[in-house]
């Protein structure tokens, strides 16, 4: 379920920079897929 939440929050702040979404992807040290994945939004 916090996995969702966390998508929602990065999706959301991509919307506002990808530096703050990069950040959180470091934060909660997310896999090379997840970064790819939030990369390609």
């Amino acid at each position: 379920m916090s996995g969702q939440r966390i998508i929602l929050v990065v999706h959301t702040n991509n919307l506002s920079g990808d530096t703050e979404t990069m950040r959180i992807i470091s934060a909660r040290k997310a896999s090379k897929q997840e970064r790819l994945i939030y990369g390609n939004c």
